[in-house]
């Protein structure tokens, strides 16, 4: 049975927030305690901590649509957080094996279009012989309290679960980028796709979805691409490291697998340490240090007034706000570099109070 769990998210300081209420979920991880991590809700327009759960175990932490999943390293719970209404703990499962091997577990945590119905896909990875093996759970979570690990498709090729910015979730379905291959015989368009589950139906797409640019005519290694869900859209996201520029495509129709390139962004205006010098200015008699320039710029969410939310982690863990009128950037806040963005949502979108798990 779910027992009671933390309290609700205390609440900040006042402070003024954006129009549509666009909050961040962060957790800033402790460098004196790995085992820590603090919970911060984070208004996306003007950087204020709205919200906050400090003190908490480290473990997977995912969140969409105003809940929070956090699973503790070693607690065999599931703690699922309405910021508003409070917490309830249900058990995490058992750990499954692949083909009899230990494996290592991620979560994907999204909405089914519609509904005020939430699942949590749970995919057990192990890797042998340069070959990752896979298998999937699922977890419906609504107002029910009637919740119970149901066994899912495994994905059609081995999906990448280490790198959170490889997976995104939109429009009822959590896509993900393939897994690398390690063997060295492998051929770079043996992971050039996307593997796209369907939350409704509890399956995966038979086939992969194309990447809008091909792994032959990228400027950039794999682990330099990101999915984003924005506006409800799957976007994919490039940087050009040859063009110096962010290059992004949304999907237009998932089942004609057709994309559409949206925006190409200087790094200049986006990414400190690549503006262009200001000619008007004598050159210095004493050559001025610079910092390396930032290299990578992850796009969050887009606002209420259409800028655009990025998050850079490297160097200093900067939530930084693109004016596309302007053409100019600004940083709201620095979080710092043991913080990761782990959820984005509309204050208002959870439809139901948690409640417990019946017997």
């Amino acid at each position: 049975m779910a027992s009671p769990a933390a309290p609700h998210m205390a609440a900040a300081a006042p402070a003024t927030r954006s129009k549509g209420l666009s909050l961040l979920v962060a957790a800033v991880h402790d460098a004196k305690d790995i085992d820590r991590v603090d919970l911060k809700q984070v208004d996306a327009a003007s950087g204020a901590i709205v919200g906050k759960l400090d003190a908490q175990r480290a473990g997977s932490i995912v969140a969409t649509g105003g809940l929070i999943c956090h699973v503790p390293t070693g607690s065999g719970v599931l703690r699922v957080l309405n910021p508003v209404t409070g917490a309830v703990n249900i058990p995490a499962g058992s750990t499954m094996t692949v083909d009899g091997r230990p494996t290592l577990s991620s979560y994907v945590f999204g909405q089914v279009p519609n509904t005020v119905e939430y699942k949590l896909l749970r995919i057990y990875t192990a890797r042998y012989h340069y070959k990752p093996g896979q298998s999937c759970e699922i977890l419906t979570i609504d107002g029910s309290g009637d919740w119970r690990w149901r066994p899912a498709q495994s994905p059609p090729a081995p999906v990448d679960v280490t790198v959170a910015r490889h997976r995104a979730v939109a429009q009822g379905f959590a896509h993900f980028l393939m897994a690398s291959p390690r063997s060295p015989s492998s051929r770079v368009g043996d992971y050039d796709g996307i593997a796209s589950f369907d939350l409704a139906k509890e399956e995966w797409r038979s086939s992969l979805l194309p990447a809008p640019i091909a792994a032959n005519a990228r400027n950039c290694c794999h682990s330099s691409l990101s999915l984003v869900e924005l506006n409800g859209c799957l976007v994919f996201v490039y940087h050009d490291y040859l063009s110096c520029s962010i290059n992004m495509w949304v999907l237009e129709d998932l089942a004609k697998e057709k994309w559409l390139r949206i925006e190409s962004l200087p790094f200049g205006s986006v990414l400190r340490g690549w503006e262009e010098p200001d000619q008007s200015q004598p050159v210095p008699l004493i050559p001025v240090t610079r910092r390396p320039p930032e290299i990578f710029a992850q796009p969050l969410m887009v606002l209420d007034d259409g800028c655009i939310v990025f998050w850079v982690q490297v160097p200093d863990g900067v939530l930084r706000v693109y004016d596309p009128k302007t053409r100019k950037c600004k940083d709201v806040v620095g979080m710092g570099n043991t913080c990761s963005i782990v959820g984005s949502y509309k204050v208002g979108q959870v439809g139901f109070a948690l409640v417990g798990q019946g017997e």
